[in-house]
């Protein structure tokens, strides 16, 4: 407690010497006691080391710390009151200057300085009176002076490498994985039944790398070529079945998942999952509710294919004996040597080895890690900030001593990494509590938290001590891969915060040593869950003072009552939802005394009169409905940080918002209905951050109020043709604003009125204004959006002005008919053009686009360009233009992302891609089907998407065609209409790699199929031996079983074919009736209005669907039907002459649906069929006269049939009466 306490004590004697503070109490008689509370408060700081270690045997010591943290938390509050008082009176003074009269007046309202005077000198007095009881027990208790131990987080921090697992980095886990890879891919596919889904746990205690070998697993190239899909959901604390499918659903299909209800959900499992031998990952599971995962369960085996796997990581062996279909992996800790290499690759090639003393150390420190990686990084991480002579004691703390790991569950390596951090670092460390295991935090939204609660003194010092914890492993940096650069352009193009996590051993770490002080009530329905759910239940009343929460309503507010400290700081409300709103109703009487004091809120509606909120720094709105803050808003003069992130209906800001002179940061992003800002936002002088600017022609709205503000981070400016002329543009200052790294420029209104209405005609007047905003020369991001002028600036030319540009987006720029050379900019890395309807031509060969006479010299390249979108170009001819006679092709060396979307006039592709990994092409027909398949073959691409072949245009994508090296190819080919020049199809489809080619859909294409194949029809057939689904549709010369043809599809799985009317199924006479002609791996066979099908040839043992329907003159099923152990399906639609199925049926077993519909000569089941009947889960018998009354109430089987959950039995007439 007393390491947390100091930065407490430093903070209030900071505020007391505050020149608004000390000039307020120097003017009101109180400076003597200000002076008194500074010195008490110094000599406190000096024994407090002393103390923390006396409370931890001593429980009058400990109770005079608790009594001292109170104290000062009211000292804190009290301070504030002044500095909240100092504020207002000089907005006051600033905003309307008070007549004599109305000065006399104030003395004898409610507001009156005297009354509010002799309130705060009652306070203060309070205050010294608390402080001076605590300095006589502490000069009782006798403790010994010290100063505190230097910071070791102001020693130089070390870059850090990213978190995504590098195999090349990780140490002792490879035999681990070549067990798990090998269970994995010799798991049968022989499965009798779908539902036998392998569910393999990895367990292991926290930190022993559990999460890491499963990554390992995930990332094999053969596990990946394996499974159809590659799935990872973290389920962490919370096992909710709908939680998890939408994360399923969203790996799996890369988007967005807004479903809600149970019924969807599971109906979009099951198109994503589509029967797919697929392998998920559940990482962290903690649930041990059985019923929970049956429901689960449930939904993922209903969905399997053969084959399909599911990894759970978890702590628990419990979780692992209700989940685990196999024994449990144990994870084992590392070896003495494995321990040793990841010591020595996390102190970052530090010479340990010259020192033999030193080496001796580290060895006998690594040894008490125990073989848990996390531990050893985190020590390794501690010993990197010190000399070798500082290591004698780490090895001798008595932190090793100690059974912590027995008695709190804290790991002693990560105990003793927090012992040697600062007691500023170690504050806001203890802070991250507050948020959920698992979640991302926000780098500077924790730094400005941190702020907002005093823990730092600078947002600057905040940033450094979030770089020390990243370094020492208390933080690990998220690195995810930005998918929004391949999304519609939008307020995300521009906003990039930097995010983490915490590891859950950290995570207890945290919630250990924050002690009571932060909580989390946890998402629970009845009110004593909610308190189970928090750390400590019983020892929390009226202790909390920083509080998460997932909703407002009923159950938590009377949580809240019994937790929250009389004074709390910290609300965070992290879900809109609300029963009731955060200080409405029955919450109201925790608002009106709560709120009094809160640094720090985030809600989703908020009604509290504003001066209860008169000391908050902090105010998170975001994703709320409010069309506008309440004015009083104004009033609260101490607000740091103003958040209203993905308010869409907000229309306004409060006007007197320039009275609020603390402002540092207002983010307005995803504000897309906001029509203007207040007046004289330039007056906000502290002002860093403003993400959104709108525009306006009005006094004190235009663009000439961001001329003194130091704006940094990301800047949109919407509504530029609002500005007037050029010198308008300039008193912006866009040159002087040297801390701003990104930038947007929209000459539009707002994003909801892009495009509509707007004038698009030429105005020479934008290129002036656009030349005008020239930026500073460190801009790392442009958008450049709705722009109407006819070509782009002079500045926009000069690559050493956009020296470290590496991203630039152009969008709506649709009267621009040249680029800029903007392959001569050295660290692009990122180019997105969208809507440049002009452009006919994205390269142009020179700098000088009016001087033709310049020669192409050297050719055009990118040296850095990784991601290029260009989309909605409808112009677009080329990539390059030829000048002077010249025509240079474009390179790109480093390209690996493509992304091509309507661009209906462009018809080639650049030669050479030599790194791209991801091709994405959609509405640009022009572009030659090889030139593509050329690319993919390449750059080693797999190919995803539909692609048609007419006699009449040849090949003709359909939609996306997607080209990327995750995952297996996955083309869907359709032909139409080859009756004849069969050898032409031929040529054309040696243009296409055959693996490519998983679907195959034919339709009227009789040249393909003939009694006697033609060499060319061999060699057609021969080109299709990895499709896994096929169609044939309105064939004629297909009378026999298509043997020959069907013989080289060794893959295919589904099998449909349709209105080929002269089909008999009879085998070609070279062929005997028990000789196999069906791709023996095919699970889905049907035939439809085959109306001369007679007999179905010998069916394979992997058949699980069989459909018949409109065959006519089928008179019986084939004989082996009644062994098909893995039919699940059988149905049979309008089969008029069909009058028995085959003798017995007793194989049947895994049968869950049987169709029976207008089969009206049919008698009586098999006896093998009726005894599966009550296993069954759909029954459907309609039309039928010679079943209908034996499977109806009362009749012959109704006792086999009554327990299906899912059973119709009635004619067809009344089915449709």
């Amino acid at each position: 407690m007393g390491s947390l306490l100091i930065p407490l004590l430093v903070r209030v004697a900071a505020k007391a010497g505050d020149v608004l503070v000390a000039e307020l109490l120097r003017v009101w008689g109180l400076d003597k006691a200000r002076r008194k509370l500074e010195r008490h408060l110094a000599a406190v700081q000096c024994i407090l080391l002393d103390a923390d270690a006396k409370s931890r045997t001593n429980p009058a010591v400990h109770q005079w710390m608790k009594d001292l943290k109170t104290a000062a938390y009211h000292a804190d509050d009290v301070l504030d009151d002044f500095r909240y008082e100092a504020l207002r009176l000089r907005a006051d003074a600033l905003i309307r200057p008070r007549s004599k009269a109305r000065k006399v007046l104030s003395y004898f309202t409610a507001n009156s300085p005297v009354i509010f005077r002799l309130s705060m000198s009652r306070k203060m007095k309070d205050t010294l009176e608390m402080i001076d009881e605590l300095i006589v027990e502490m000069n009782n208790f006798h403790f010994l002076q010290h100063a505190e131990a230097p910071s070791i987080d102001n020693l130089q921090t070390h870059s850090q490498t990213h978190s995504q697992v590098d195999e090349s980095e990780i140490v002792g886990r490879q035999d681990e994985k070549k067990q798990v890879v090998k269970i994995l891919l010799g798991h049968s596919d022989n499965n009798t039944s779908n539902n036998n889904v392998m569910v393999l746990p990895i367990v292991g205690m926290g930190g022993i790398g559990k999460t890491t070998l499963a990554q390992l697993v995930h990332n094999d190239q053969r596990v990946k070529h394996h499974f159809e899909l590659v799935i990872w959901a973290c389920v962490s604390d919370k096992f909710v079945a709908q939680e998890i499918i939408r994360s399923v659903i969203e790996v799996a299909t890369m988007n967005k998942c807004d479903l809600t209800q149970m019924e969807s959900l599971q109906k979009k499992l099951g198109e994503v999952l589509g029967k797919k031998r697929y392998l998920l990952v559940l990482d962290d599971v903690w649930n041990e509710d059985r019923q929970k995962w049956d429901v689960m369960r449930s939904l993922l085996c209903s969905h399997a294919g053969p084959g399909s796997a599911v990894i759970v990581t978890s702590r628990s062996n419990q979780v692992a004996s209700i989940m685990g279909t196999l024994p449990p992996h144990q994870i084992s800790v590392l070896n003495e040597d494995q321990s040793w290499e990841l010591f020595q690759r996390n102190t970052y090639g530090r010479a340990v080895e010259k020192h033999k003393e030193s080496i001796s150390m580290a060895k006998s420190i690594v040894h008490k890690c125990k073989g848990l990686p996390l531990a050893i990084k985190t020590i390794a991480a501690l010993l990197r900030s010190k000399h070798h002579s500082q290591w004698l004691s780490v090895l001798d703390s008595e932190v090793w001593k100690d059974d912590i790991l027995t008695t709190t569950g804290i790991v002693p390596a990560l105990q003793l990494s927090y012992d040697h951090l600062s007691s500023e670092a170690k504050m806001c460390f203890s802070f991250s509590a507050i948020f959920p295991k698992d979640s991302s935090m926000d780098k500077e939204n924790l730094v400005q938290l941190w702020m907002a609660n005093d823990f730092i003194s600078s947002e600057t010092r905040g940033r450094q001590i979030f770089d020390v914890l990243v370094s020492r492993c208390f933080l690990q940096l998220d690195v995810e891969i930005r998918h929004n650069l391949l999304s519609e352009f939008g307020d995300d193009f521009i906003h990039r915060p930097t995010t983490c996590k915490m590891h859950d051993l950290m995570h207890d770490l945290a919630d250990s040593v924050s002690g009571n002080d932060c909580s989390i009530l946890q998402e629970s329905s009845p009110y004593q869950e909610i308190l189970q759910g928090t750390t400590y239940s019983s020892s929390l009343q009226h202790d909390v003072r920083h509080l998460s929460l997932h909703y407002v309503g009923n159950r938590t507010v009377a949580a809240m009552e019994e937790v929250l400290a009389p004074r709390p700081r910290t609300i965070l409300v992290r879900r809109g939802w609300t029963e009731t709103p955060l200080d409405e109703g029955k919450s109201l009487s925790v608002a009106k005394s709560t709120f009094l004091y809160l640094r720090a809120l985030k809600t989703f509606a908020i009604r509290t009169h504003m001066p209860n909120l008169k000391h908050l720094r902090y105010l998170d709105c975001s994703h709320s409905l409010i069309f506008a803050l309440p004015e009083a808003t104004t009033m609260l003069y101490s607000l740091q940080t103003l958040k209203l992130i993905g308010c869409r209906f907000l229309v306004k800001l409060p006007e007197g918002m320039r009275r609020m002179s603390s402002l540092r940061h207002i983010f307005l992003i995803g504000c897309g209905s906001l029509e203007r800002m207040p007046q004289g936002i330039g007056q906000l002088n502290s002002l860093q951050t403003l993400t959104n600017y709108v525009i306006d022609s009005g006094a004190g709205r235009g663009i000439d109020q961001l001329k003194d503000l130091n704006l940094g981070g990301a800047l949109s400016l919407i509504g530029l043709r609002e500005v007037h002329s050029a010198d308008n543009a300039k008193q912006g200052n866009m040159s002087g604003k040297h801390n701003l790294k990104r930038l947007s420029l929209d000459w539009a209104n707002g994003h909801y009125s892009t495009h509509v209405g707007y004038d698009y005609e030429v105005h020479t007047n934008e290129e002036e204004i656009l030349e005008a905003l020239r930026p500073h020369n460190r801009l790392e991001v442009l958008l450049l959006s709705n722009y109407t002028g006819g070509k782009l600036s002079s500045w926009m030319h000069d690559s050493t002005l956009l020296e470290h540009l590496s991203e630039l987006s152009l969008t709506g720029c649709k009267n621009c008919k040249g680029l800029p050379p903007l392959w001569k900019l050295p660290s692009l890395g990122y180019l997105g053009l969208d809507n440049l309807d002009s452009l006919t031509s994205i390269f142009t060969g020179n700098d000088d686009t009016d001087n033709v006479e310049s020669c192409i010299s050297p050719p055009p390249f990118f040296p850095k360009l990784e991601t290029m979108k260009v989309t909605n170009m409808t112009r677009l001819e080329r990539w390059q233009q030829e000048v002077s006679g010249q025509v240079a092709d474009v390179s790109f060396p480093r390209l690996k992302k493509l992304d091509i979307s309507e661009c209906p006039m462009l018809a080639s592709m650049p030669k050479m891609l030599p790194l791209l990994e991801h091709l994405l092409v959609r509405g640009a027909r022009d572009i030659p089907l090889y030139h593509l398949m050329n690319l993919s073959v390449q750059s080693n691409l797999e190919c995803k998407g539909n692609i048609s072949v007419e006699p009449t245009v040849g090949w003709q994508p359909i939609g996306d065609l997607h080209l990327s090296r995750l995952g297996d190819s996955d083309m869907s080919l359709r032909l139409e209409g080859w009756t004849e020049n069969v050898e032409r199809f031929e040529e054309e489809l040696k243009k296409i790699p055959c693996r490519f080619i998983k679907e195959l859909h034919i339709s009227n294409c009789d040249s393909l199929f003939s009694s006697e194949p033609s060499q060319i029809q061999w060699n057609i057939w021969n080109h299709f031996g990895f499709v896994e689904r096929m169609s044939v549709m309105g064939n004629n010369n297909m009378l026999q079983w298509p043997a020959a043809e069907f013989r080289k599809l060794n893959r295919l799985r589904d099998l449909h074919l349709s209105d080929c009317s002269n089909l008999t199924g009879a085998l070609p006479s070279t062929i005997s009736d028990d000789e196999n002609v069906m791709p023996p791996r095919l699970q889905q066979l049907s035939f439809t209005r085959c109306g001369n099908l007679v007999e179905v040839p010998k069916l394979p043992a992997s058949l699980e669907m069989f459909r018949i329907a409109v065959c006519p003159k089928l008179v019986c099923m084939p004989t082996i039907l009644g062994k098909f152990k893995k039919l699940r399906e059988l149905s049979l639609t309008r089969c008029d002459a069909l009058k028995k199925f085959p003798d017995g049926m007793y194989g049947v077993t895994a049968l869950k649906e049987l169709w029976m519909r207008q089969c009206p000569r049919v008698e009586t089941l098999p006896e093998g069929l009726l005894q599966q009947l009550p296993a069954l889960e759909k029954l459907h018998i309609t039309d039928c006269p010679n079943l209908e009354e034996a499977f109806s109430r009362g009749g012959a089987y109704w006792n086999l049939v009554e327990g299906i959950p899912k059973r119709t039995v009635r004619r067809y007439d009344e089915l449709n009466g």
